[in-house]
């Protein structure tokens, strides 16, 4: 069998079986399709080619700003505290009035190293709330768009964003979103903490030129989703166009972040990412039956379900609850009107790449077989 390699590190072995229509010789072929990971600890070539389709899309949304007046504004939204969850090991840096950097003692009394494992896992790992963390986890991204949707009509216009989600040293998700325009401090502690906002809205009883407009107090309930909201600490800077600060800082920034591992980049010794990603696979819940490890069955009035006999293998949602420690979203998303989008910017690559290609009509394709992925186990 002819075999086709890639740069990939992480192939994934095809097999083409094709028939020639001018001598009716049937041929194997063997290909190695790269894994398109966007990991650079799994693999560099995909994850620089995901690298470069990223700064495409970002650059779409961002065309033009860097020689204009339009103005962004970067937002930071946090996990909930230790009240949550449990308290963990911390090293927080403080600025003395010398100016030398000055850290605190951590829960454990004790002053943690740069660099630490213990930094970031629980102080009291028996009592500590894995299952809510994976929970959390879960539903952040659906938090994120609920306050985004809620923060456009405090705006008053629909909101055009990117964001992107990082796992803190304690193995939470955060997100760090890019707006265009500016969104004030205020505007989105309202959204999420609550509170009273002043919105301009029609008046139909004024009568005159000028006078269909009055101003009133509307009371914003905090976002939230399901059972919960977000953590104390939510930063607002603005992003001016141009600059040492300007949009192109941001831009590294996002493209940092949208390619860290999601499965290895939280600290932690061993045991604590074991029980992070156990709690995910038990938090997580399908109805996939045999087909899941995990699955459930419904019973036959239709209204409870049961687990079913456990199959060798995951689903696709317990496989990514499993390496995203309960998170199953995308880590880089868009708004729908941002700029172009990830389909686009590959087909625009795709067909620069076979642009000279020719393609023969000779052969006829009778079949692909591909090799299967292994699934995680649980701790």
């Amino acid at each position: 069998m002819e075999k086709i390699a890639t740069e990939c590190s992480r192939p994934i072995n095809l097999a083409l079986t094709r028939a020639d229509t001018h001598t009716g010789e049937i041929t194997n072929l063997g290909y190695s399709k790269p894994c398109g990971s966007r990991l650079a600890e799994k693999c560099p070539h995909c994850s620089n080619v995901y690298r470069g389709d990223a700064i495409s899309v970002l650059q779409s949304g961002l065309k033009g700003a860097e020689n204009s007046t339009i103005p962004f504004t970067f937002i930071t939204f946090t996990a909930p505290g230790a009240d949550a969850f449990g308290p963990t090991h911390q090293r927080v840096v403080d600025t003395a009035k010398s100016g030398r950097p000055h850290v605190r003692r951590c829960g454990c009394r004790q002053v943690h190293a740069e660099g630490d494992l213990l930094i970031g896992t629980p102080l009291d790992p028996a009592n500590y709330r894995f299952d809510l963390a994976a929970d959390f986890n879960a539903h952040a991204s659906r938090l994120l768009t609920v306050t985004m949707q809620r923060l456009g009509r405090v705006v008053g216009r629909k909101l055009s964003y990117a964001r992107v989600a990082e796992f803190q040293t304690r193995g939470l998700i955060h997100f760090h979103v890019i707006v265009k325009g500016i969104v004030t401090e205020r505007s989105v502690q309202t959204v999420v903490r609550g509170g009273v906002d002043l919105r301009v809205v029609e008046d139909n009883e004024s009568r005159g030129p000028g006078t269909g407009q009055r101003r009133r107090n509307v009371n914003v309930k905090a976002a939230r989703h399901g059972d919960w909201t977000w953590g104390a600490q939510v930063d607002v800077q603005r992003v001016l166009p141009g600059g040492k600060f300007g949009v192109g800082a941001y831009l590294t920034k996002l493209l940092g972040y949208a390619v860290k591992g999601t499965d290895t980049s939280a600290n932690g010794p061993y045991q604590h990412r074991r029980k992070m990603q156990s709690a995910a696979l038990r938090t997580h819940k399908c109805k996939k039956g045999m087909d899941c490890a995990l699955g459930s069955r419904l019973m036959p009035d239709g209204k409870t379900f049961y687990q079913s006999a456990p199959s060798k293998r995951f689903c696709r949602g317990h496989q990514l609850a499993y390496n995203g420690w309960g998170f199953r979203g995308h880590v880089l998303a868009f708004s729908r009107k941002w700029g172009m989008t990830f389909k686009e910017v590959r087909n625009k690559r795709k067909v620069f790449a076979t642009a000279a290609t020719w393609v023969s009509d000779r052969f006829v394709v009778l079949g692909w077989s591909i090799s299967p992925r292994g699934s995680p186990r649980i701790a």
